[in-house]
């Protein structure tokens, strides 16, 4: 299969393709802030016990 064989197609199986393509991207993008925004959760909630618990002396 040639490298730029996709530049000979229908242009619209191309933009089909492209917006799969970019489908794909959002989706992914959007579970890794999912994923980051419930790790600084988690951080949070266990630096918030261990404030009530007198134990964050030194923790910046």
């Amino acid at each position: 299969m040639l490298p730029f064989s996709w530049m000979w197609q229908d242009p619209a199986l191309v933009v089909d393709d492209i917006r799969a393509l970019r489908q794909g991207v959002a989706a992914e993008e959007k579970r890794l802030a999912e994923q980051e925004r419930r790790r600084k959760a988690r951080r949070i909630r266990k630096l918030v016990r261990m404030a009530k618990a007198g134990k964050l002396k030194g923790v910046a």
